[in-house]
């Protein structure tokens, strides 16, 4: 059973597609002029970790979506976010649904419509039928925990972190944007992340884990605005000691190509690594460049429990 969706963190008043927006726009300052390979690239891979607003309904097989009718046939509405939904439809005489941006390929090759329209009222950006092979392949959206870890063997894996070499990595500045290289070390380490609650969560923890696959969320990810919303990883539980806060703690063991595929779906700007000592800045860009290596190297299926357990800590 699939134990986690990307589009189960996202809500249709929380989604912006701010990244998203701003290829839009430099696409369209472009007028007549060639785009450049760098901008095409980015705005195909921003539009892959998509979370699309569309008006009606598109689940599983059930299609029922608003078309926008062209001299070149109908095109599917898609919105960035529910102010361009209520553009188009003020008086929500149709109902708002989000998908994965996969779906609304997977519907373009089942149905008549000649591709999409993003924003009709505003950018009226054109995704066309022919634009198809653009996106044969996407980043996993689905993590299955069927044969992963127990609690029991994540704690017994958090309790024996020893990153020596990863921490040497990238302590030598020599190694600023050896990117391949980081991920390689990443995917033989155990990396964490911090979350915080405002409550003491002891009543929740057996055997020094706390398990939420019955509970749900307990917790929220911490967040350094280091220039932006970064989410922060570290490499053991003292660098997690340099991050001051008032909540109580709890560390997490990361599935580094998931944490990616979340970020970049919640429009988020980046990871930082060890923030207050190393401070290590995987900016949006080169998550969406290397999101499809971080799928090869990081992308660790025994993990994928992980984000259903935290660990108390002391610091």
């Amino acid at each position: 059973m699939p134990i986690y969706t990307i589009g189960d963190t996202m809500r249709k008043a929380s989604i912006q597609h701010i990244h998203l927006r701003k290829a839009i726009e430099e696409i369209r300052e472009m007028g007549d002029k060639e785009i450049s390979d760098e901008l095409f690239e980015r705005f195909i891979s921003e539009l892959k970790h998509s979370c699309l607003i569309t008006a009606g309904d598109v689940k599983g097989d059930t299609i029922n979506m608003m078309t926008a009718k062209t001299n070149h046939g109908d095109f599917g509405m898609l919105f960035t976010d529910m102010d361009e939904f209520t553009k188009a439809f003020p008086d929500y005489e149709v109902e708002a649904h989000e998908n994965v941006f996969a779906e609304y390929i997977d519907l373009l090759t089942r149905s008549e419509l000649k591709g999409y329209v993003i924003n009709l009222k505003s950018e009226g950006i054109l995704i066309p039928r022919d634009m198809l092979e653009l996106f044969e392949t996407f980043p996993e959206s689905v993590y299955d925990g069927t044969d992963s870890y127990t609690s029991e063997e994540l704690k017994i894996l958090k309790d024996s972190i020893k990153n020596i070499e990863l921490e040497r990595f990238i302590e030598n500045p020599e190694n600023i944007g050896k990117y391949e290289e980081l991920f390689d070390m990443i995917s033989s380490s155990t990396i964490l992340t911090l979350m915080l609650s405002p409550d003491d969560l002891t009543e929740y923890v057996e055997d020094g884990v706390i398990s939420m696959a019955k509970t749900g969320p307990l917790a929220f990810l911490y967040i350094d605005e280091v220039g932006g919303n970064y989410a922060a990883v570290f490499t053991s539980e003292d660098k997690i000691a340099n991050v001051t806060t008032p909540f109580n703690r709890y560390c997490q063991i990361v599935n580094l190509s998931q944490m990616t595929n979340f970020i970049l779906n919640d429009d988020m700007d980046g990871i930082i690594i060890n923030p207050n000592s190393d401070n290590i800045l995987l900016t949006r860009d080169t998550l969406l460049e290397y999101s499809p290596y971080l799928e090869v190297t990081c992308n660790d299926p025994k993990l994928n429990s992980a984000i259903l357990h935290m660990f108390p800590m002391e610091v």
